[in-house]
């Protein structure tokens, strides 16, 4: 358990004699060099200069005794953590500002799509575009990475999102988004499923289903959206014509919302 300590202790920015000399400091309490050095196993050679260090930090507080000796006493852990929790959540903002600038400007480029690349990727940029939906979302995609997002997709809703587009293999799906009917790409053996993710026809994110371990692809740009947004809806309009063939006045009725949803 130590070993594991020391290492979480080195995250931290304590290298590794500082660790085992502030543990073992708390350890035993007000002691001196002698016995911390027994106590954290510390060559006595290194003890003093370890020691002078967890000062620096503020790790350990330094008195003399009346024979010259010096005591030490280790600061609390709640006051050490706090600080570093504390330091690490203002590095985290300054960091977060300063990457978000270059961000900024990085858009400024003429990259139209770039590459997300593996599973958690993938997955983990899904959720953040859809933590970010204000308005409306527009999907296609199949069972597995339905499931994967699920949670995030009824959230959205009640946040008061709109959402529609066009589901596979999902039995039931949340309202808004429509079964598919089964065709030959349904019962194809090496059909490589696909997912599409449009937030606020402003953020897209398209590519393989995470499932197949195969890349996925992101965009700003206005065209793409327009396009992939396009293929949905027409999905959708295909979709409802086979699936209430024969009923004229359906039909018409069907026409009439998909237009209106053009204007979300």
């Amino acid at each position: 358990m130590n070993d594991i300590l020391f290492e979480r202790l080195q995250k931290l920015g304590l290298n590794l004699y500082e660790a085992k000399a502030y543990v073992g400091l708390l350890k035993i309490g007000t002691a001196n060099a002698y016995k911390i050095s027994k106590e954290s196993g510390i060559p006595r050679a290194r003890i003093y200069d370890i020691l002078e260090s967890l000062a620096k930090l503020g790790l350990a507080m330094v008195e003399e005794s009346s024979d010259n000796t010096k005591i030490y006493t280790p600061v609390p852990s709640k006051i050490f953590l706090e600080r570093k929790k504390t330091e690490w959540e203002r590095d985290y903002e300054d960091v977060k500002t300063d990457l978000q600038d270059l961000e900024a400007e990085g858009n400024k480029q003429d990259i139209y799509v770039f590459t997300v690349k593996g599973r958690e990727n993938i997955t983990s940029y899904c959720k953040q575009l859809l933590g970010e939906a204000s308005h409306h979302i527009m999907i296609s995609m199949w069972s597995q990475m339905y499931d994967l997002l699920l949670s995030d997709l009824q959230d959205c809703k009640q946040r008061g999102c709109n959402i529609i587009g066009i589901s596979h293999n999902i039995e039931n799906p949340i309202e808004g988004i429509e079964k598919h009917f089964n065709s030959k790409i349904h019962s194809m053996p090496d059909n490589k499923h696909w997912f599409i993710l449009s937030i606020d026809s402003k953020k897209l994110l398209y590519g393989y289903s995470v499932e197949t371990d195969k890349d996925a692809f992101y965009t700003e740009d206005e065209s793409h959206i327009y396009l992939m947004e396009d293929y949905m809806l027409h999905d959708m309009v295909i979709n409802r014509l086979i699936v209430n063939k024969g009923n004229d006045d359906k039909m018409i009725s069907i026409m009439k919302e998909i237009v209106e949803h053009t204007k979300i």
